[in-house]
C-alpha cells in the first residue's frame, strides 16, 4: 500500500498426561463443527454464548463455529464464532461448557484424544473428566464423565474459516480487541498526513481521537469521516506493532469486516521492521489485504527491492467476496514462500526461498498496519455516493509460529 504514487514512477522505470488414556490426536485446525455421536447433532453456543454449549443443532452455520486454539502445553481452546468468546468447563455449573469467557485458563483447555474410529473424546483440564451430550440434560454439553461411551464421543470437522499450517500451530500474540480502549502496548496510531499523503496522494488526516479510532464491542472500530480537520477534508486512522511487536515467518490472520464505497481503501499489511533505517521498498512489504472502491475482490502483493535493486512487486487478487460480512485474511509465511488466504481458502502464492530475485528482505522482522485510507492514487476521490462515516471492524489479530 505504500507509496503506491512512486510505485507507478518505477514501474515505468522496472503430550498428554502421566496416567494411561487413548492417543491424544491432532488438533483439528480452524473453525470447526462439534457433532455428538450421541444424537447425531451439531454442538451450537445457545443466546450468543451465554447459554450453555447444547447438541441440538441439524446444520452448522456460525452458531456452531468453533475456532480451534493451540496452547503451548499441548492443550487446545475452543472459540466460538458467534460469541467471540472462549469454551469454559465451568465447575461453578458442574462442569457445564459455556461460550462466555475473555481468557484462556485452566477452565478454558481441552485435550482431544482420538478413540480410532473417527471420533474423539474431549477431556477437560478442568477436572479431568470428558466431556458429554447427556441426552437426559437436553443434550447440554458437561465435562463430568469418568470414562467414555457413546455420549462421551464426538467428531470435529473443519467447518471453514482461516486453519493454521501444522507448521505453524502455536499461537505466539493476539489482540482480541476485548477491552474499552486501545491496547499501546501493541500498537501506535500514527498522526497526520505522512509525506505526499503516505506517498500516495491519500486525502484523510490520520488521527488518534475516538471519532476515528476506538475498541468497543469486542472490535478495533476504524471510522473514516468527512469533515475539514488539519487541513484535509477526511479523517480516518492507521495502527501498526512498528518498534512493540514484530515477526519473521508464521501465520498472520485478522478477521475484518470492510467497507465499500468509491475511494476507500481499507488495508491489513505487514513492512519490515528495517523501514525507519532503510527506507520502502527496501525493507520489504506485504500487503495481506487491500480493497477498493466497490470492487467485488481483495488483493494480496508483496513489494521490494530485487537483486538489481530496482522496485519489483507481485501479487494476486481473490474470487467475489460477500464484503457485508466478516473474512477472515491471512497468510502463510515461511523461508520458502508467502501464501495468502480468505477464509481458510488460498488464492495466491510468491516463491521468496533462497532469496529468489533479491527477495532477502521477507526472510527479516516485519511489523502489522491496521488502515483504513481515503483516496489516492489507486482508487481515486470520494464521490457523492461515498457512504461517511465508513467504519472498518477488525475483531481479532492473531500471529501463529
Amino acid at each position: 500500500m505504500l507509496r503506491r504514487f512512486l510505485v507507478s514512477i518505477l514501474i515505468l522505470l522496472l503430550v498428554f498426561s502421566t496416567w494411561s488414556l487413548p492417543a491424544v490426536a491432532e488438533p483439528i485446525a480452524g473453525y470447526s463443527s462439534i457433532l455428538a455421536m450421541a444424537n447425531n447433532q451439531y454442538v451450537c453456543a445457545e443466546d450468543y454464548g451465554n447459554g450453555p454449549l447444547v447438541a441440538n443443532r441439524s446444520s452448522a452455520s456460525d452458531w456452531e463455529s468453533f475456532k480451534v486454539i493451540y496452547n503451548s502445553d499441548g492443550t487446545v481452546s475452543f472459540l466460538s464464532q458467534i460469541s467471540n468468546k472462549y469454551v469454559c468447563a465451568d465447575l461453578n455449573l458442574g462442569g457445564q461448557l459455556i461460550a462466555d469467557r475473555t481468557a484462556i485458563d485452566t477452565w478454558e483447555k481441552f485435550r482431544i484424544v482420538d478413540l480410532g474410529d473417527g471420533t474423539v473424546a474431549l477431556l477437560a483440564l478442568a477436572n479431568n473428566m470428558y466431556v458429554s451430550a447427556d441426552l437426559n440434560q437436553g443434550a447440554v454439553l458437561y465435562a463430568n464423565r469418568s470414562s467414555i461411551d457413546t455420549w462421551e464421543k464426538f467428531k470435529i470437522t473443519e467447518f471453514g474459516g482461516s486453519s493454521p499450517s501444522p507448521d505453524y500451530k502455536t499461537l505466539v500474540w493476539s489482540d482480541e480487541f476485548n477491552g474499552s480502549s486501545l491496547d499501546t502496548s501493541n500498537w501506535t496510531c500514527e498522526i497526520g498526513t505522512g509525506h505526499n499523503g503516505w506517498g500516495n496522494n491519500e486525502l484523510q488526516y490520520y488521527t488518534d481521537r475516538p471519532e476515528n479510532v476506538r475498541v468497543s464491542g469486542g472490535h478495533l472500530i476504524i471510522t473514516a469521516r468527512r469533515e475539514n480537520y488539519g487541513g484535509r477534508n477526511y479523517t480516518s486512522a492507521r495502527i501498526k506493532t512498528q518498534g512493540k511487536r514484530n515477526w519473521t515467518y508464521g501465520r498472520i490472520e485478522a478477521r475484518i469486516k470492510i467497507p465499500t464505497g468509491q475511494g476507500l481503501w481499507p488495508a491489513f499489511w505487514m513492512l519490515g521492521e528495517s523501514f525507519s533505517q532503510v527506507s520502502w521498498p527496501y525493507c520489504g512489504e506485504i500487503d495481506i489485504m487491500e480493497h477498493i472502491n466497490n470492487e467485488s475482490v481483495t488483493h494480496g502483493t508483496i513489494h521490494w527491492s530485487d537483486h538489481n535493486g530496482n522496485y519489483a512487486y507481485y501479487g494476486g487478487a481473490t474470487w467475489n467476496l460477500d464484503f457485508s460480512q466478516f473474512h477472515v485474511y491471512s497468510i502463510e509465511w515461511s523461508p520458502s514462500s508467502i501464501k495468502w488466504f480468505v477464509d481458510g481458502n488460498q488464492f495466491f502464492e510468491a516463491n521468496i526461498a533462497n532469496g529468489i530475485n533479491g527477495t532477502d528482505e521477507f526472510h527479516k522482522p516485519f511489523f502489522i498496519i491496521l488502515n483504513l485510507a481515503v483516496g489516492g492514487n489507486w482508487p481515486g476521490s470520494p464521490n457523492s455516493s461515498t457512504p461517511f462515516p465508513a467504519e472498518m471492524l477488525v475483531d481479532y489479530v492473531r500471529v501463529y509460529q
